[in-house]
């Protein structure tokens, strides 16, 4: 019965991306390798959270005093936001939320500088295709069967415990003693 409940708990649930999501590039910029993640998987139109790891091309060793700006444009809107360490859950890549309002393709460019502005920024570019926003009843679908999940286990459970023993085939066992 727990491992009913258990295969059918993995089933319902959604995957987990860890803080980053999605590899949308990775490129070597020197003096950068810059990897950008994008969840959800895959982008859709409303709210995309973005993270970036800024490593040294030198040591791989991870950037954590840069300045990190996207830009996103598409054939009708264009968005820049700029991603801190502050906003990221692993403190080692730099997060921002965007809000992509249209459905197709978006150009994006990430520009990253140094604090001390020692040496030029670095902008690497790419394109994402973002599918459009998911029907409410298909994105809930898992917390709307919950309930009727919970009452078939009920269900079960109640006719599993209090079903009758059935004596078909016993009838001689009683009848020798």
């Amino acid at each position: 019965m727990t491992r009913l409940l258990g295969w059918l708990l993995l089933a319902t649930s959604t995957p987990v991306f860890a803080d980053g999501g999605t590899v949308l590039m990775r490129t070597q910029s020197p003096p950068f390798i810059v990897t950008v993640f994008a969840s959800p998987t895959p982008p859709r139109v409303g709210d995309t959270d973005l993270s970036v790891l800024v490593q040294s091309s030198e040591t791989l060793e991870p950037v954590l005093d840069a300045d990190v700006r996207f830009a996103f444009v598409s054939s009708r809107s264009q968005i820049q936001v700029r991603a801190t360490r502050s906003q990221a859950r692993n403190k080692l890549l730099y997060a921002a939320s965007v809000q992509l309002n249209d459905p197709g393709e978006w150009h994006y460019s990430v520009s990253i500088g140094t604090v001390d502005s020692t040496s030029r920024p670095v902008t690497v570019s790419g394109a994402v295709a973002v599918a459009p926003a998911r029907p409410k009843l298909v994105a809930y679908w898992g917390y709307l069967m919950l309930p009727f999940l919970s009452l078939t286990i009920l269900a079960l459970h109640q006719r599993l415990r209090f079903r009758r023993p059935s004596f078909r085939g016993r009838v001689s066992d009683f009848q020798r003693h």
